[in-house]
């Protein structure tokens, strides 16, 4: 097993990783080949600027507070705070489910995508010891996720040597790796590639399966990392206990789906549009897109305070 050492044990990439694009299918054999693809170009650099400026302000206030001795030092709890605050706001819809992301997502999902409940904001800040933000090897599905589910990483920020991400390419091949106290069960004397992704960007977006291994890099002596996960998933598959319980939103609705909301329910009750209008109640319009009702006008705009 590799065992992240003052020099973080860590080996640069043996070739250049390709980042891609959102409309680069080649991705695609690259996701099944090492577990792990990057993006570039899914997000618009203003939402990336905008979305940073938010979250160091907000930062900077509870820094602050606590310099004033009114909190205690605790990242993972601001980090909580901080995107409990921005889900509320339209930069996070338009970081999380905007079309480049469902597109991307539809690739290797199928067309009925959905992101699953409660995402994670994770800032790593020079010299924190706190071991929920430096984590050692591991693999999701060992925290609940299904297979299905398909992690991604928007970086808010440049990652530098020590505060990125490592990924050990191929690792999802072997299948669920044993486990012992939340780390790979050193009795079966395993050892994995511990890749640093240090050329990682702002705005960059990585993607991983839920069997890959990988882990944090550590922490920066002077800069800061800033990054939402988030969960994506299919309407078409199984959930885990874990994903039904913290619930999901849908991002799109494929085909075979929409003609099943159109005959209106899965019975398939025959003639039930015969000689009438075919289409769907007007709050869904927007995850039904193929319903005869056209875009209605938005008047939340007149709703508010």
């Amino acid at each position: 097993m590799n065992i992240l050492k003052k020099n973080h044990g860590l080996k640069n990439p043996t070739k250049p990783i390709k980042k891609f694009s959102v409309d680069d299918k080649t991705s695609h054999e690259t996701f099944v080949k090492d577990g792990f693809v990057i993006y570039k170009g899914i997000h618009e650099n203003k939402l990336i600027n905008e979305t940073r400026q938010l979250f160091f302000d907000w930062y900077g206030r509870l820094e602050q507070a606590h310099n004033e001795g009114k909190i205690e030092k605790d990242i993972n709890g601001w980090a909580v705070s901080i995107l409990e605050k921005f889900e509320s706001t339209p930069l996070y819809n338009s970081l999380v489910a905007n079309q480049n992301m469902v597109t991307v997502m539809q690739g290797y999902l199928g067309p009925d995508v959905c992101i699953l409940g409660y995402d994670a904001l994770w800032i790593n800040v020079p010299q924190n010891k706190d071991p929920v933000l430096k984590k050692v090897q591991h693999t999701d599905a060992w925290t609940g996720t299904s297979i299905h589910s398909i992690f991604s990483k928007t970086f808010i920020t440049d990652v530098d040597q020590y505060n990125g991400m490592c990924v050990s390419p191929g690792s999802h091949i072997q299948g669920l790796i044993p486990v012992k106290n939340r780390g790979i069960d050193p009795t079966h004397n395993l050892e994995f590639e511990n890749v640093n992704l240090d050329f990682i960007e702002s705005g960059d977006v990585l993607i991983w399966h839920p069997l890959l291994i990988h882990s944090t890099t550590g922490h920066s002596d002077k800069n800061i990392r800033m990054s939402i996960t988030s969960r994506f998933s299919s309407t078409e598959t199984p959930f885990s206990t874990q994903e039904r319980a913290l619930g999901y939103r849908t991002l799109s609705v494929g085909p075979m789906n929409q003609i099943l909301r159109l005959v209106g329910n899965d019975f398939l009750q025959p003639m039930r549009t015969y000689g009438g209008f075919v289409g769907v109640d007007r709050r869904m319009n927007k995850v039904y897109g193929y319903s005869n009702y056209k875009m209605q006008t938005d008047y939340k705009e007149l709703l508010k305070d």
